[in-house]
């Protein structure tokens, strides 16, 4: 009894399988035939024409594919859920075979066309011949879009490479007007579940709004970025600022060596090299705002400009032949000790008998002295003025 009892409860659940699972393509096709007769894809979805119809909208950002701050040209993969309901597009499931849901071309229904109104090249359109939506049998359509865009993203690199940006990718239902669709969102911003990870941008935070724009729906998706300065702390900025401090130390080097002057110039070209690098990265405009770190080396080499003049400046010094000025001689050379412990005087003790031979010799040594410690005082002066350019920058970014 027991086995009898326990063969007809088997029977019983394979029958309610077969009823749910078992139908065919013939049944399927049925419906298609049934769904498309006298269906016309040029009418907008609802019965009732005095309301407008519900069209729920889901972001998913999937990658940053790039932003080229240059050409401000901003590129994402997406994917979009789009859902409505048509009335038109239901039916009994129990008249096809329990039929829940089917699939059709985007083109043989109605759909909610939408294209973007700030691409960077040519507006487009959402979905492809290649896209399918989703039937319910309660009319529910639900239109799943993966698709990459290419949008207009005005960067403000004032603060490059500490910067944050704010990108939006907006769409239009220029066709339809406020009054003919409603366009609302499950989430007041951006499903990031399959978002993959940028290596130089980070998403701080997201928007997904609607916006009524000359009668017609704008959809707008906003995110708000964050550039990792990592990389651009080690490649662009450590860099130029070392180049640009070591310039300071040809104040060490001894004229004799015949180098500063080359040392300097080679320095100081180096830094404008950094300068293009800078440019090439950045958009050629003026507004909303130039770079600060274009200030910031700018003024790098405008100061390597001036420590290459003091150079050749300080070089001749040294060569210098002609009688010291009198409040120079006051600052370096009123009294003198020559190598071997005995003291050399100043010009103004100097017998005119010797004005021939020891007269010249003591003018050098004092051109001498003048231009070591004119060097000395040069580079400490050219070291702060380099750090008091950064500790400027530092402080301006970190505002």
């Amino acid at each position: 009894m027991e086995r009898l009892h326990l063969t007809l409860r088997t029977l019983l659940l394979l029958c309610v399988v077969y009823n749910v699972y078992t139908y065919n393509i013939t049944d399927e096709d049925q419906l298609h035939k049934d769904l498309f007769t006298n269906y016309n894809n040029e009418l907008r979805a609802g019965n009732d024409r005095d309301f407008p119809l519900n069209v729920s909208m889901t972001f998913y950002l999937m990658a940053i594919k790039e932003f080229v701050e240059a050409t401000s040209k901003f590129s994402v993969n997406s994917v979009f859920i789009i859902t409505w309901r048509d009335e038109r597009l239901s039916w009994n499931p129990a008249m096809y075979q329990n039929i829940q849901k089917t699939m059709v071309s985007q083109n043989k229904i109605w759909l909610p066309t939408m294209v973007t109104s700030n691409p960077f090249e040519e507006a487009q359109g959402l979905g492809s011949d290649l896209v399918k939506v989703f039937l319910y049998s309660d009319g529910s359509c639900v239109w799943v879009i993966m698709q990459s865009f290419e949008v207009i993203c005005d960067a403000n690199v004032k603060y490059y490479p500490f910067d944050k940006q704010f990108c939006s990718i907006r769409f239009g239902t220029y066709s339809f007007d406020s009054n003919w669709l409603n366009i609302t969102f499950p989430n007041s911003d951006i499903n990031l579940i399959y978002y993959e990870e940028n290596g130089l941008w980070e998403i701080e935070d997201t928007l997904a709004f609607s916006t009524v724009d000359r009668g017609a729906a704008e959809i707008i998706f906003g995110i708000y970025l964050k550039r990792r300065s990592t990389y651009y702390i080690a490649s662009l900025l450590v860099p130029m600022t070392f180049v640009a401090v070591l310039q300071s130390f040809v104040f060490l080097l001894p004229n004799e060596s015949g180098e500063r002057i080359g040392f300097s110039v080679t320095m100081l070209l180096a830094s404008v090299v950094f300068l293009t690098l800078i440019q090439e990265k950045l958009p050629e405009s003026s507004e909303p705002s130039v770079s600060i770190l274009g200030y910031l080396l700018l003024g790098y080499i405008s100061l390597g400009g001036v420590v290459t003049l003091v150079v050749i400046i300080s070089s001749n010094l040294y060569i210098e032949t002609k009688p010291v000025p009198k409040w120079l001689q006051h600052l370096c050379c009123e009294r003198q000790t020559d190598t071997d412990g005995s003291e050399l005087y100043s010009i103004k003790d100097v017998p005119p008998a010797q004005q021939e031979d020891g007269f010249k010799e003591q003018c050098e040594l004092c051109w001498k002295k003048i231009g070591m410690k004119f060097d000395r005082f040069c580079f400490v002066m050219s070291i702060i003025l380099y750090v008091v350019q950064v500790i400027i920058f530092i402080a301006i970014v970190r505002d």
